[in-house]
């Protein structure tokens, strides 16, 4: 059965076009289980980021490719040609190899980075609680984690990662230099937010305020880090009292716009104010870098921060990209074994038929012979059936990994041996 994995990331599309596939936390069962329902696809799951989209899918045949690049065209509001620049397409075991690329952190647009394997496992968690994932991506995704966690483990390639809110904070540092005695407003209490709070808290920073929708939340992290919890339709009101606006909310629209931060301005007597938007879609509006003692940058922005401890990070990326190669070879030639399976239960139960049905009837034309003779005659019979089923076994098991050419080769054999 084909695996595909189609989609986009910071590699292939800009922000702008990441942002419009982007799938919000809430939307993203009621779009899995679309794709789940579309024709030709056996199990689904769906990976969103704000570095990635990928549709993952198990499939009777590759027809469905096509299917898929559609529903994804619908799901941004583009058209085909447009999206379809921009989309990888991924196949077989290829796919399990990017998966395990993937959630080790050696496709992120900051080297291991921890958090991405987080967002997989999340993802394949939310397609098995709505039941989507047949037993072949089920598979998948236990060994991605399996192999996300080996490649941690045995490289430590994440006590060398930059993460997106690190970067964040050292690029605020190459604005401002020391951190201390700033003010900082971040907007967002999720994962992101927590871990800026984080590395701001260890910079020093004078005073960390926290917006979030939720109140409660918002006042939960602020304790944390000895911050406050602000009101989140209070922002404008805290512009202009802090120096550097970190933005990294779910919402789907901007929170803070031109006229906002051009008042902000105007109230600190026109003093710097920095933002960054970690967010996609985004939250900041792009024309804010127009405004005179604005600084906006995005996720996109951040690449030049990730160049930090590169030649570390590089050398711990060789070691897990061996660990991947091993472990791809691994579970390709695993699911190569179980697809041969019942072929060559058959093979052994035919020969054996005909192994014992010839026996007998050679034994018949013999007479008597003692209990060791037959013994003797039964071990000949059953290494000779051994041998002549050893080359069809071995070459089931070494299939090709094309599913196309590993089922031609499944019924050349099947026919050669007179299998149903």
């Amino acid at each position: 059965m084909p695996l595909i994995l189609t989609g986009l990331n910071h590699r292939t599309a800009p922000l702008e076009v990441r942002e419009r596939l982007s799938v919000a936390e809430g939307m993203i069962p009621t779009v899995v289980n679309a794709l789940r329902n579309l024709e030709g696809v056996e199990g689904a799951a769906l990976l969103s980021t704000c570095n990635r989209v990928e549709a993952i899918v198990s499939a009777n045949s590759e027809d469905v490719i096509s299917t898929i690049v559609d529903f994804l065209s619908t799901q941004a509001g583009a058209d085909r040609a447009t999206l379809e620049k921009h989309l990888y397409i991924i196949r077989h075991a290829d796919v399990v190899k990017h998966l395990f690329r993937v959630a080790s952190g050696l496709d992120s647009m900051i080297i291991g980075e921890p958090q991405i394997g987080g967002q997989v496992r999340k993802a394949f968690q939310s397609a098995q609680e709505l039941g989507t994932l047949d037993p072949l991506l089920q598979q998948v995704f236990e060994q991605t984690m399996r192999v996300a966690k080996k490649v941690r483990t045995d490289t430590a390639i994440g006590e060398h990662a930059v993460s997106v809110p690190y970067a964040a904070v050292e690029l605020a540092k190459k604005i401002f230099g020391d951190l201390r005695g700033l003010q900082v407003l971040l907007l967002g209490a999720g994962d992101m937010g927590e871990l800026t709070a984080e590395h701001l808290h260890n910079q020093e920073v004078k005073q960390v305020f926290v917006a979030n929708r939720s109140f409660q939340r918002a006042q939960e992290l602020a304790a944390r880090f000895d911050g406050e919890a602000v009101q989140f339709d209070a922002i404008e009101a805290n512009l202009a009292a802090c120096d550097i606006v970190i933005a990294s909310t779910a919402a789907p629209h901007f929170v803070i716009e031109t006229d906002q931060v051009t008042r902000a301005l105007e109230a600190r007597r026109m003093r710097n104010l920095f933002l960054i938007d970690l967010s996609v879609p985004r939250n900041i509006n792009p024309a804010i870098t127009n405004i005179e003692g604005a600084y906006l940058y995005n996720v996109d922005d951040l690449q030049s921060v990730a160049d930090a401890n590169l030649e570390i990070r590089q050398q711990k990326a060789k070691e897990a990209e061996t660990i991947v190669a091993k472990e791809v070879e691994s579970f390709r030639r695993k699911l190569i074994a179980q697809d041969a399976v019942p072929t060559i239960l058959e093979l052994q139960q035919r020969l054996e038929e005909i192994r014992t049905c010839e026996l007998e009837k050679c034994l018949r034309k013999v007479g008597p012979i003692t209990p060791e003779q037959r013994a003797a005659i039964e071990m000949l019979t059953s290494q000779m059936t051994n041998k002549i089923l050893h080359y069809p076994i071995l070459q089931l098991k070494d299939a090709p990994e094309e599913p196309e050419e590993r089922e031609t080769l499944r019924r050349t054999i099947r026919k050669i041996f007179g299998l149903g």
